[in-house]
């Protein structure tokens, strides 16, 4: 495939990483290797960099969130995202617009109450509660006693998720990372003393002693191929996208209790994406017609101004979501050299400071104090992470 940054020479014998998956986790933690020096960083990708949820997703970006694991790792990011397109060379179209959480009843308001209490603790970048007041003058748009509460974040935003890609890639590539793209990884080799030796890929083999699965939705099979099995299931998330009409909603929103989250772009597009409880999630791309009618149904009963808008995109994207719904970052247990940046649900917003922990972590191997509480044996010690400002069904 043609696109600036992707290698297009041969696959090479050897390197000091192999990254499998080309999504935003996988290119950002590429790309901070080779800021600290790592040389020889390889990504294989066996479709094209964001061709799953990384090209697929809600473009939103936060870093309030209730619970300290959560608020800490993302505000590494956000923080990332307000200077990030003078640091890649190329606009990711960042618009540094707010983020609101919207909560209805009394439990949500209290959630969002104490986040903020929270927040001033962690010293995050600020946010502040609002009242159905406060509601009002952020959102006009809003259905009038939508919601009762809730907090803001006016650093958050949203930024274009395939100009983020492609920004990463090309960066990536100028600090000679080399990213090869319709390479599918098919083994990992592992020695009898139980490290990482090289990898098994449809253009052939790569010797290395350092791996990291960030392959998105299929990040279980992924490690399953060093024998190492993950916590995860597959699961389809869907988003919708409007023809542009004039500008109503200024912040990124999520909707606590229609588990939705939207946005309007400069192009005056509204895009959004909504989960519907107990609906069959299938390992595919495919939209449904389901999906389709909740959200439709969900974002004209928050924003009345959508009724009769049409819609001119849908897509689908597939993650492997947690038990707790927190990313496992780390090491791979039982396998030297495997590291694991996989069961992401909100991967895109957290790319960037995802990517400058998991760097730091495999080039000296001190695992940084924000990334430490999502290693993946918290679910061995009975101790998920509690997170109750996410959108989830």
């Amino acid at each position: 495939m043609t696109m600036p940054g992707l290698a297009t020479e041969p696959l090479p014998r050897t390197a000091s990483v192999v990254v499998v998956g080309g999504g935003i986790a996988g290119i950002a933690a590429a790309y901070e290797l080779a800021r600290r020096g790592v040389r020889d960083v390889v990504v294989c990708e066996a479709g094209y960099p964001g061709v799953g949820a990384s090209g697929r997703n809600g473009e939103l970006v936060r870093s309030a969130f209730a619970s300290r694991e959560w608020a800490t790792l993302f505000d590494l990011s956000l923080r990332a995202w307000q200077t990030l397109s003078d640091e890649l060379g190329a606009n990711t179209l960042f618009t540094r617009a707010g983020y609101i959480v919207l909560a209805t009843g009394d439990a949500q308001v209290e959630l969002c109450r104490r986040s903020v209490e929270r927040h001033r603790e962690l010293g995050i970048m600020p946010t502040t509660g609002v009242d159905e007041a406060d509601i009002r003058r952020l959102l006009p748009a809003l259905a009038p006693g939508y919601a009762r509460g809730g907090f803001y974040q006016r650093d958050g935003g949203y930024a274009h998720h395939d100009a983020t890609m492609w920004a990463y890639v090309q960066a990536a590539a100028r600090l000679g990372v080399r990213i090869h793209a319709g390479v599918t990884v098919r083994g990992i080799s592992v020695s009898a003393a139980g490290a990482v030796t090289g990898v098994e890929t449809s253009a052939g083999d790569i010797a290395t002693p350092v791996v990291l699965d960030a392959a998105g939705g299929r990040a279980r099979e992924v490690a399953a191929l060093a024998g190492v099995p993950l916590p995860t299931e597959t699961q389809r998330l869907e988003a919708i996208v409007t023809e542009s009409v004039a500008p109503f909603l200024r912040p990124g929103v999520a909707l606590l209790d229609a588990l939705g989250y939207c946005h309007q772009t400069s192009r005056g597009e509204f895009v959004g994406g909504t989960e519907v409880p107990g609906a069959p999630m299938p390992d595919t791309m495919a939209t449904s017609f389901r999906g389709l009618v909740d959200a439709a149904r969900k974002f004209t009963e928050a924003f009345p101004v959508l009724r009769g808008v049409r819609v001119i995109r849908q897509w689908a994207g597939i993650v492997d979501i947690t038990p707790d719904f927190a990313p496992i970052l780390g090491r791979a247990p039982g396998v030297d050299g495997l590291w694991l940046d996989c069961g992401w649900g909100y991967g895109f917003m957290a790319g960037p400071g995802a990517g400058k922990v998991m760097a730091e972590a495999i080039a000296t191997g001190v695992v940084p104090p924000a990334m430490a509480p999502f290693a993946v044996e918290r679910f061995a010690r009975g101790e998920p992470i509690a997170e109750g400002s996410i959108v989830v069904a």
